[in-house]
């Protein structure tokens, strides 16, 4: 009867979880977040333009850049030919930036002729509002038609008599701000040299919602393939590749090649081991059916709460495996082990409070984390809470189920059982010695450590850059020489006329800055499209200086009346971001102009060729609306202080889990116990200074987990200090899966996955070996 309804509570409870997550499919879309940019918190310095600045940033880490490089201009015409054909019908790429056809420059030159009273600058404009700006306007116009050298297009003399057209044309094609110094046009082509070779520039964007890291089918893999074949063709051909994301395919191809072969290793090991002990399927089956159904549930739930998941909160979500892992080992160690050889429901009872205390402990860990402000911290915290609590359930009300088991013969895990009572009786007997060793030890060892502790998350220290990635990074950087650097501007008002004026007012300071040799250049929305005060001024400046004088100029130079010239004046219109612009500048204003957001309007303003970093967030003073990012260290340190949030939220959880043992037990014994998880918290934040390595937001995440694992590990021992054995080989196998889940990451070269399971290690380690001292024995 038993087993039949073992077999009905089990087929029930797999229903309700898969139920719970076709709900939450159907309720919205699948969509696992693999954006690594979505991982890093907004800086708490750009809390009022957080969105934009999240937006802009998509937005740039979608760009790729190719050099196409030979000695012989032709052939890196060719090789760069045939590598825009193989990318050109690829749906995942948009904005594909390489051939500069006639049809392009004249979409350009036509839209500059018909904005061209609101495109002229700055400096054309101040000409004409002087005194002399007919005459100066007059002698622009002769040296454009009658000069040697002059390429304006002459076709519209009548309605435009000063080559106004042809002087914004030149504005956005010679002199713009788009182009790098050392790119020119060249057969239709953009094109930089070095010493040695001509380079053939091609740029891309990955198409919005293709993955952010390495997975199959990635759209970079056809870009690498077609690189890698591009140098078979052309012999002598170089190739130079830039842009972000080329630096997150590599990063997270590496890491979860790494992952993958490291997790498997360690699953294969665990498993073996649960075999070896048990020799049975029974206990194996059933944690893995409990493992399932934690994950299932923590998918679900999440699902529901937020609509997606990130790949790093299943990564730290692998906690509920490891410690549900530890209550179904906890569970079939005694049942298979035990001297009374109880049946499922004894062993629940006998286990049942170290079970309910260790997960309430645990809880309040993944509670903490949900206070920080950090939403992937939230996410996290959901997902483990849920799924740990599924497998809480799964152990306490499926297992009991389970009949007597055979009686386990004297074979390895009987003896190594008792070897461990052996050696924790010792343990035992000299546990007043001890209590004075080894915090003597402890304190000798964490101190010089927690001394040189340094407390700190810096975004350089956790990325690699290959020594490949890292030289075609440097000749594309010394090639192009665009100029971009970390570091810009993003400004924010009421409506889109109030953001241009807010820009204009703000780009007289970017003046002064280039003028002080801040940076060389910059680039600025308003450049493209002036505000609708400024154009309506600078039409007025226009009209009053050449209305009256167009007649004589004209008819001085036998070109016809002035009527076509009166009527374009008569049809002027101005020019916004909502707009329809040349197809060479959509790339770049898609960058400037972040458009509407909520409530509010944001455009970007980047300095380019930065020389005095330093000076750069002075410029926004006194400048409304406008704000300074500088997003690595500004990141760098909302990341170091979530760091020390958690670490509060640390203590603060040890300290409520101190008071939640006293009434359970009392005083000393909650000290006891308590003390395993802060022993080994300062035994890993000790390691770290001693090691010189970063205590950064990582390894305080895997101190949280070893939160949860060290109380665990107490408090069973408190639990089953009468039968010390079969307690001392389920901590052992506890530990010993631990390890080989987790502490196996500390061998990744990724170092978010490497400090993560370094932490892990460490801590899981020293709650093993400490553990022990909180037994009482009757």
């Amino acid at each position: 009867m038993k087993n039949k309804s073992k077999f009905i509570g089990i087929a029930i409870w797999s229903m309700v979880h898969v139920t719970m997550l076709v709900l939450a499919l159907c309720a919205r879309p699948w969509n696992i977040d693999t954006s690594l940019y979505s991982i890093l918190p907004t800086a708490n310095s750009l809390k009022e333009v957080g969105d934009a600045e999240k937006k802009m940033g998509e937005q740039t880490m979608n760009q790729l850049n190719i050099l196409v490089g030979h000695e012989d201009f032709q052939t890196a015409c060719d090789a760069a030919d045939w590598f825009d054909s193989t990318l050109k019908g690829d749906p995942r790429l948009e904005s594909i930036r390489y051939m500069v056809s006639d049809g392009a420059l004249e979409g350009t030159a036509e839209y500059t002729y018909h904005h061209r009273f609101s495109l002229l600058g700055d400096t054309y404009i101040q000409a004409l509002a002087s005194t002399a700006g007919a005459q100066f306007a007059r002698d622009e116009a002769l040296q454009r038609i009658y000069g040697a050298f002059s390429l304006s297009d002459l076709s519209h003399l009548e309605e435009d008599p000063y080559l106004l057209g042809a002087h914004a044309f030149e504005r956005f094609t010679m002199h713009s701000p788009l182009l790098s110094n050392k790119l020119s046009l060249k057969e239709g082509r953009l094109v930089a040299s070095d010493s040695t070779k001509t380079y053939i520039f091609w740029s891309a964007k990955i198409r919005p919602g293709e993955k952010g890291i390495a997975g199959e089918g990635h759209v970079l893999e056809q870009v690498n393939a077609a690189i890698d074949t591009l140098r078979e063709r052309y012999p002598g051909i170089s190739v130079a590749k830039s842009g972000v994301p080329f630096h997150s395919y590599e990063s997270s191809k590496n890491a979860q090649k790494e992952i993958t072969w490291i997790s498997t290793i360690s699953i294969i090991l665990a498993l073996a081991l649960l075999i070896a002990i048990f020799r049975t399927f029974i206990p194996i089956a059933s944690t893995l059916f409990s493992i399932l159904m934690a994950v299932v549930s923590a998918l679900a739930i999440t699902w529901s709460a937020f609509g997606e998941i990130h790949m790093f909160t299943l990564v730290f979500g692998t906690s509920i495996i490891g410690i549900s892992i530890d209550y179904a080992i906890h569970f079939f160690t005694d049942w298979k082990f035990a001297n009374e050889n109880h049946d499922g429901s004894e062993v629940r009872k006998r286990i049942f409070k170290g079970l309910i205390l260790g997960f309430t402990t645990t809880e309040l860990g993944y509670i903490a984390l949900s206070v920080a402000p950090f939403p992937l911290l939230r996410q996290m915290a959901l997902f483990s809470a849920t799924g740990l609590a599924s497998a809480l359930c799964t152990t306490l009300f499926l297992f009991q189920a389970f009949p007597k088991a055979k009686a386990a013969h004297a074979g390895q895990a009987t003896r190594f059982a008792t070897s461990l009572s052996h050696m924790y009786d010792w343990y035992y007997r000299l546990r007043w010695p001890l209590k004075i060793a080894l915090p003597a030890l402890l304190c000798a060892l964490a101190i010089p450590g927690l001394i040189r502790l340094n407390i700190q998350t810096d975004l350089h220290n956790l990325y690699t850059v290959s020594d490949s990635l890292k030289e075609s990074e440097f000749l594309a950087n010394k090639v192009i020489d665009f100029g971009m650097s970390g570091s810009y501007y993003i400004v924010k008002g009421a409506s889109a006329e109030d953001v241009l004026q807010k820009e204009e007012v703000f780009v007289r300071k970017m003046e002064q800055g280039k003028k002080d040799s801040v940076f060389r250049n910059y680039l600025a929305m308003s450049y493209f499209v002036p505000s609708q005060k400024r154009q309506q001024e600078d039409f007025a400046t226009i009209k009053q200086a050449l209305q009256g004088d167009a007649a004589d100029f004209l008819k001085s130079q036998q070109l016809g009346s002035d009527s076509l010239f009166q009527k374009s004046l008569d049809n002027f219109s101005a020019i916004t971001p909502e707009d329809s612009f040349p197809s060479d500048w959509q790339s770049a204003l898609q960058t400037l102009w972040l458009g509407k957001i909520d409530s509010a309007y944001y455009s970007a303003v980047f300095p380019l060729h930065v020389k005095d970093a330093a000076a750069l967030p002075r410029l926004v003073d006194g400048c409304d609306g406008v704000y300074f990012v500088n997003k690595v260290p500004e990141i760098s340190k909302s990341l170091t202080d979530i760091s020390h949030i958690l670490i509060i939220l640390v203590a603060i959880t040890n300290l409520l889990m101190f008071i939640i043992f006293i009434p359970v037990y009392n005083l000393k014994t909650a000290f006891k116990i308590i003390r395993i998880p802060v022993c080994a918290g300062i035994a890993v934040a000790s390691i770290f200074g001693l090691a010189g390595i970063d205590f950064n937001f990582f390894a305080i995440a895997g101190v949280i987990l070893t939160l949860g694992v060290g109380i665990d590990y107490s408090l069973f021992f408190r639990e089953g200090s009468n039968h010390v054995g079969t307690t001392a080989l389920a901590i052992a196998l506890s530990a010993a899966t631990t390890v080989l889940s987790f502490g196996t990451l500390s061998f990744s070269e990724f170092q978010p996955v490497h400090v993560f399971g370094l932490s892990i290690f460490i801590g899981t380690l020293t709650c093993f070996l400490l553990s022990p001292l909180t037994q009482e024995r009757n």
